[in-house]
């Protein structure tokens, strides 16, 4: 049998909310299939939320002939994992083993002969499941193993997965290998660049994403806002391939082709308010498109530089009117970027008509580097489409820019882990320094500190609350940054910022991206899954099966089955079956099965059954993790608060008396 022009592999993490959908989605693939001999090499890894359902690798590569096999009935796994008949698919072992299996080791009947794995000219990789952009929040969430993955962990599996032979054999030598960890780290799957990287979740489409994937992949297909439940219509964008006159076409024009048949097939939906986005990006000009991004935001940091200037005030007041009327994703804090380049574009130039010839040079400056960013974008978008109008201004990249500072700290850490605030900080200011002055000073309301001596009948401000004794950490040293014991700020004992010790950025060493040693997928390194180190399974050390030590099975510990220690069955403390403490079935406390309260069952709030918000049964959101995270905060509100301050309208002669 001849060699196909396309291997499809499409992994579904769906042991959560989505293993309805995606059971109906597999029938649609294996449906290609059966149209013709033509069709290419069809793969799925589904992973489902039933536990009498396995997990299960499906091969419907040939007409009429499907094959369901059972994950952990699988031989000879590239990385080892627990033989376990539901996986853990945010894992990033399953993935590999996933794909090793369709490239190697799938047995292959060509008729008396037999051969393995089913190797093709061109790749794509379609991954369906929860997402947040570059967030780890709900990423492949997984309920039954309560995990998700991380998006370094992620980048790091997909760059092994492309990697060559010479790459493979180098890295093992860097991080001298010998033996099975030698022969698992060399084993190539693909050997070469993905031909189309696809996701079949939600705010995916982001500059950030897309330049964390570059290397791995030549095309994506992503969505900048939420993906229905239902997900892509697999039947008519994968069947576009089995036409005669879309062989041997250009992957660039396959993937242009995937976004015509999604966006059309959705628009008979638009009637029941269904508004989705799809793009296919050319993933080799993301690097010019963040360099050209990465000028707007020198230029518009340079307009912050003095806050006593009137091009400050105007560019303040212009960037927030901007940002509002912009077309946004992700509880809106992500936004289009070509829609709010184009925006900006336009007030500046309506700003300069109403100045006159009077100091308009910045204003000029900011066009241009807006215009540098749109054509660029021009040269990366193959194709973007929309169907409804929840997503009319959407270009085909989205970018980060929340409205207050804590929600960019709470992402954070996750941000500026990406390669996209990495590499331009090594080189020039960035849109990750423009956030920064942007949320934590321009658009900022600051503290307002009291005044003691102010007059009467002003307005009165006053700190308040407990007063803490910091007499024992002065007196004993503790925790003094004027100390540098191990793990403290200052020092650099391994494991510490700074330090290049093992399991640290910098270096390869156990634990690290890139290999598969200790703590790595394919490793048995202590600390894996299939080693019996002290805490894994098989072993007897505190806190696992078999033993009894506190919090386990067969203990009484304070939180277990046959204690009664507060929040267990048996107790009656706040927050237990028993009690009516607020929040609890018996209380009508706002959020509650029998109030009305925003957010709950018999209203539509935002995010709830009913809507389908981000984050809520109906879209892809990140699996119910998302609201809870983004609920957590004030998303718009950008005011600097303590928690010490009390204060009145007017200042009186009882005020006074009260201090």
């Amino acid at each position: 049998m001849s060699q196909k022009e396309w291997t499809i592999m499409i992994y579904m993490a769906g042991d959560n909310n989505l293993a309805v959908d995606m059971a109906y989605a597999m029938e649609q693939i294996k449906g290609v299939a059966d149209a013709g001999t033509e069709s290419p090499n069809l793969f799925v890894y589904y992973d489902g939320n039933s536990p009498a359902i396995p997990t299960l690798y499906c091969d419907f590569s040939e007409p009429r002939k499907p094959r369901y096999v059972r994950s952990y009935k699988v031989p000879n796994k590239l990385c080892s994992v627990p033989a376990k008949e539901n996986e853990n698919a945010a894992d990033t072992r399953s993935i590999l083993n996933f794909v090793d299996w369709c490239v190697n080791k799938v047995e292959v009947e060509n008729d008396d002969e037999i051969t393995y794995g089913r190797r093709a000219q061109k790749y794509a990789l379609i991954f369906s499941g929860h997402s947040l952009g570059f967030q780890d929040i709900g990423l492949f969430k997984d309920e039954t193993s309560g995990k998700s993955m991380k998006m370094k962990d992620f980048y790091g599996v997909l760059q092994s997965m492309v990697s060559t032979k010479k790459e493979l054999e180098k890295d093992a030598r860097t991080l001298h290998l010998e033996g099975e960890d030698r022969d698992i780290e060399t084993t190539v799957l693909l050997g070469q660049k993905l031909d189309l990287l696809g996701f079949d979740s939600c705010v995916m489409g982001m500059l950030e994403v897309g330049y964390q994937f570059n290397y791995v992949a030549k095309t994506m297909i992503a969505s900048e806002g939420s993906v229905p439940s239902a997900g892509w219509t697999y039947a008519k964008i994968l069947g576009c391939l089995a036409r005669e006159q879309n062989r041997n076409v250009d992957t660039r024009k396959v993937a242009e082709l995937f976004v015509k048949e999604f966006i059309r097939s959705q628009d008979a939906y638009t009637v029941g308010g269904v508004s989705v986005d799809m793009a296919a990006w050319d993933l080799s000009r993301f690097g010019p498109l963040a360099d050209a991004f990465d000028g707007l935001a020198e230029v518009l940091l340079a307009c912050f530089l003095d806050p006593n200037s009137r091009t400050y005030r105007q560019m303040a007041r212009m960037i927030l009117q901007v940002h509002w009327q912009c077309q946004s994703y992700m509880y809106d804090q992500n936004v289009d970027l070509g829609d709010f380049c184009e925006l900006l574009d336009q007030e500046c130039g309506s700003v300069a008509e109403e100045l006159g010839d009077n100091d308009v040079e910045w204003l000029k400056e900011v066009q241009t580097q807006c215009r540098k960013v749109l054509k660029e974008l021009k040269k990366t978008v193959i194709l973007s489409g929309f169907s409804g109008g929840g997503y009319q201004y959407s270009n085909g990249v989205s970018v980060f820019f929340p409205w207050s500072r804590e929600a960019y700290e709470v992402s954070r850490k996750n941000y500026e882990s990406l390669w996209f605030a990495k590499d331009a900080k090594r080189t020039r200011l960035s849109w990750t320094d423009f956030l920064k002055m942007y949320l934590y000073d321009v658009s900022l309301r600051k503290f307002e500190q009291p005044m003691d001596d102010a007059p009467a009948g002003a307005k009165f401000r006053y700190f308040s609350g407990v007063k803490f004794d910091e007499r024992t950490a002065s007196v004993m040293g503790v925790g003094n940054g004027s100390s540098k014991i191990a793990g403290q700020e200052g020092s650099k004992i391994a494991g510490q910022e700074g330090s290049k010790i093992a399991g640290q950025e910098g270096s390869k060493i156990a634990g690290q991206e890139g290999s598969k040693i200790a703590g790595q997928e394919g490793s048995k390194i202590a600390g894996q899954e299939g080693s019996k180190i002290a805490g894994q399974e098989g072993s007897k050390i505190a806190g696992q099966e078999g033993s009894k030590i506190a919090g386990q099975e067969g203990s009484k510990i304070a939180g277990q089955e046959g204690s009664k220690i507060a929040g267990q069955e048996g107790s009656k403390i706040a927050g237990q079956e028993g009690s009516k403490i607020a929040g609890q079935e018996g209380s009508k406390i706002a959020g509650q099965e029998g109030s009305k309260i925003a957010g709950q069952e018999g209203s539509k709030i935002a995010g709830q059954e009913g809507s389908k918000i981000a984050g809520q049964e109906g879209s892809k959101m990140a699996g119910g993790g998302a609201s809870a995270f983004f609920n957590s905060l004030r998303l718009f509100k950008n005011i600097e608060s303590r928690w010490n301050i009390s204060g009145f309208t007017k200042k009186t002669d009882e005020t006074d008396s009260a201090d």
